[in-house]
């Protein structure tokens, strides 16, 4: 049984540690509010919850363009490019293959390697112009509904990675359409592709190559094949086999590494 007097002593107590709680760390919270800035909001669009824009300064004045001017794809990389040259712009891990478990799964490495904005320009530009030097010309500056009479366009038959954005920037570059097939497609839709496109370059992954030379009697137009090798582990060595005449077979290094950038006239974004 307690005593009666302990009562008003454990009041006392719980009192004199409120009031060191108050004294010691009462002031943090009005500080923090003094210097906490007011967060970021949004707002419906026309009352519609589902779609939502930025409340400041945007809500009766919607930006029609980024506001450095830049008013095409290209010219919003080739400011960034620039403006961020020496930052990192793109990384990836080495792929070193499949863990033979069910259901398997990739290995990757634990570095990284690092291309800057001005290393990923630098490639995009020399992609374009080896484009360019494989016969590929600018799109008509008008798009029609007519059917397509020119090699301007590049296929893109590839899961996302560093060179698929690197191909379509280089494509840009050089006023050329990117038409992108998905990698999960049959080869039944990569042959309509470019039969309909009059494509006559094409960026796989290595382990389709074999599938796409196997079918290059159906695509006439189909002169040059850029493999990737993502998820292909070093050593992994491919027999492509026979390549029909009239046909070239490079990986994606070797065909940036053709591009002359010093025969193009390359607009930077301003």
């Amino acid at each position: 049984m307690s005593s009666p007097l302990l009562l008003p002593l454990k009041l006392l107590l719980i009192g004199i540690d409120l009031a060191i709680t108050i004294v010691t760390f009462g002031w943090v919270k009005p500080l923090l509010a003094l210097f906490q800035t007011t967060p970021l909001r949004s707002v419906p669009v026309s009352d519609d919850e589902p779609y939502r824009r930025a409340a400041p300064g945007r809500v009766n004045n919607l930006m029609t363009k980024p506001e450095n001017g830049a008013s095409t794809l290209y010219e919003m990389a080739a400011y960034s490019f620039e403006q961020f040259a020496s930052n990192p712009c793109m990384k990836t891990r080495e792929f070193k293959g499949m863990k033979s478990i069910k259901p398997p799964v990739k290995i990757f490495s634990e570095e990284t390697t690092s291309l800057s904005y001005a290393e990923v320009g630098q490639k995009a530009y020399k992609f374009g112009a080896a484009l360019r030097q494989e016969g590929l010309v600018p799109a008509p500056e008008v798009a029609t509904l007519d059917a397509i009479s020119t090699p301007c366009s590049l296929a893109i038959f590839e899961n996302t990675c560093s060179e698929w954005m690197i191909s379509a920037l280089g494509a840009f570059s050089q006023s050329i359409v990117v038409t992108t097939i998905y990698a999960t497609l049959g080869m039944d839709a990569v042959v309509s592709a470019v039969q309909d496109g009059v494509i006559s370059a094409i960026v796989c992954n290595k382990k389709d190559v074999t599938k796409l030379l196997s079918k290059s009697g159906d695509m006439a137009t189909l002169k040059t094949i850029i493999y990737t090798n993502d998820l292909v582990a070093k050593g992994d060595d491919m027999d492509f086999g026979p390549v029909p005449k009239g046909v070239k077979v490079v990986s994606f290094d070797e065909f940036c590494e053709f591009g002359d950038v010093n025969t193009l006239q390359l607009r930077t974004w301003k």
